[in-house]
């Protein structure tokens, strides 16, 4: 005698996969870190159809994510690099705590008008084991 239970089908919207949805214009996450912050202050930040949203979006909704610094912040004045997929968390956390506006070798400045695809065709992967994956560095604007 077995006992088969039968196990209901998945929502066909759980089968897709990040990349599934980027691929149709969908969302990207991305994992943004500010200089001076640790592992544990890496934030993910969401952008719908990011095929044809701009990194200006990705501005605004990194400001809206963290307005506990952002708040009076217009967020065409954030600063955001893109962090290449070889970089460890960890090297990358080490490196700006030691000078926390330095510019990482390797890291590439991304233009609010281009759109997020053109830095991101595919939804990036941690490549390191317990890593979440740094994305995006965030450099708040400095007072001149």
């Amino acid at each position: 005698m077995t006992d088969k239970t039968e196990v209901p089908d998945k929502p066909e919207t759980s089968d897709k996969s990040k990349l599934d949805k980027l691929l149709e214009g969908g969302n990207i996450t991305l994992n943004c870190l500010i200089p001076g912050e640790e592992a544990r202050d890496i934030f993910e930040v969401t952008i719908f159809n990011a095929n044809n949203n701009r990194v200006s979006s990705l501005g605004v909704e990194i400001r809206n994510r963290r307005l506990d610094l952002f708040q009076d912040i217009d967020s065409s004045r954030l600063v955001l690099y893109k962090v290449r997929d070889s970089m460890s968390d960890n090297a990358i956390i080490l490196d700006l705590r030691n000078n926390n506006v330095a510019i990482l070798n390797g890291t590439v400045l991304m233009n609010p008008q281009n759109t997020i695809y053109s830095y991101f065709p595919t939804q990036p992967q941690p490549i390191y084991a317990g890593e979440k994956g740094i994305n995006v560095i965030v450099y708040p604007p400095r007072n001149n």
